[in-house]
């Protein structure tokens, strides 16, 4: 999948994130557009939003099982660690309750190189 097709794919799930998606600075950038992506899915948990944050964690559970390795990469170094999920009981309840199997398994993999 292109930086194109991500950008088309996540703005039709969340036409509110077209103009960030579609940004000289973003269009060309899977990791930019991971990284706006985890900022929309943030806002979500911070407005306590669970049922769009449940979506966006399908979302991005979709994109991962469709992904070549280059975008599952991003996604779990970008996506996932960029959710600033703390580790909290809290957090980690609500992970295991709202992210699909395969998402919140690559949640739960630790990652020890965070660089693109």
């Amino acid at each position: 999948m292109t930086a194109h097709e991500t950008a088309d794919l996540l703005t039709l799930e969340f036409p509110e994130l077209d103009a960030e998606l579609h940004a000289p600075s973003t269009l060309h950038s899977v990791y930019r557009q991971l990284d706006c992506f985890a900022a929309f899915t943030r806002r979500a948990l911070s407005a306590d939003r669970l049922a769009l944050l449940r979506r966006c964690f399908a979302v991005a559970d979709s994109l991962l099982r469709h992904a070549d390795q280059y975008l599952t990469r991003a996604i779990e170094n970008v996506y996932l660690h960029g959710l600033h999920l703390d580790g909290s009981t809290a957090h980690l309840h609500l992970a295991q309750q709202l992210m699909p199997q395969g998402l919140y398994r690559a949640y739960c993999h630790p990652h020890t190189n965070m660089l693109p």
